[in-house]
C-alpha cells in the first residue's frame, strides 16, 4: 500500500500542502483532482519519492519511499507526466523499452521477453503501428499514449505469454 500520512510541503515560504493523508491500496485506480496550484503535482512527486515532505511520511508497504532504492521503487511505481521532453529523438519502440530498464542489470541489453512486453504495452495503448516512428513526429495524444505504454512495460506482461508450439 502507498500511504501519505499528514504530509506537508512548501516551496520556500509558500506552503503548498498541509497535513494531507492518502492511502492507495495495491491495484487501485486513483484520481487526484483540484484547481490549478492546489498541489496535485507536488503530492504526486511526494508519493513518488521525488520530493521529501517537510512534515509527515510517505511509505510504500510500510517503508519510507525516501529509503527505497530507485530501482526497487521503479519496479513498483511509474509516473506519466503531462509533458515529456527528450534529449534525443527515440523511436516509439525504444521509448516503450525504456520502461524495462528497472528490470535490467547494469549494461544488460533488453532481451526477447522485454521486446515482447514493450510491444504488448504499445498494443494496449493503440500505438503498436507507430513502433518505428520517431517520438518527435507524433501528435500530443500519440506521445501521451506511448509514455503510458512505457509505464505499462515497466510492470511487465499484461497477459500470460502464449505457449510455444
Amino acid at each position: 500500500m502507498l500511504r501519505a500520512d499528514n504530509v506537508s510541503f512548501a516551496y520556500g515560504t509558500t506552503s503548498v500542502l498541509r497535513e494531507v493523508s492518502v492511502a492507495v491500496p495495491r491495484g487501485a485506480l486513483v484520481g487526484i483532482i483540484g484547481p490549478n496550484g492546489a498541489g496535485k503535482t507536488t503530492l504526486l512527486r511526494l508519493l513518488a519519492g521525488m520530493l521529501q515532505p517537510s512534515t509527515g511520511r510517505v511509505t510504500l508497504d510500510g517503508t519510507d519511499v525516501g529509503r527505497l532504492q530507485r530501482r526497487h521503487l521503479a519496479r513498483r511505481m511509474a509516473i506519466v507526466p503531462q509533458e515529456t521532453h527528450l534529449a534525443f529523438d527515440y523511436s516509439v519502440l525504444e521509448l516503450a523499452l525504456m520502461g524495462r530498464y528497472p528490470h535490467l542489470q547494469t549494461f544488460e541489453l533488453e532481451g526477447p521477453d522485454d521486446l515482447a512486453i514493450a510491444r504488448e504495452a504499445l498494443a494496449a495503448t493503440g500505438t503498436a503501428e507507430l513502433e518505428h516512428r520517431r517520438f518527435m513526429t507524433l501528435s500530443g495524444g500519440e506521445k501521451q499514449r506511448v509514455i503510458i505504454a512505457s509505464a505499462l512495460a515497466q510492470f511487465g506482461r499484461l497477459s500470460p505469454p502464449s505457449p510455444v508450439p
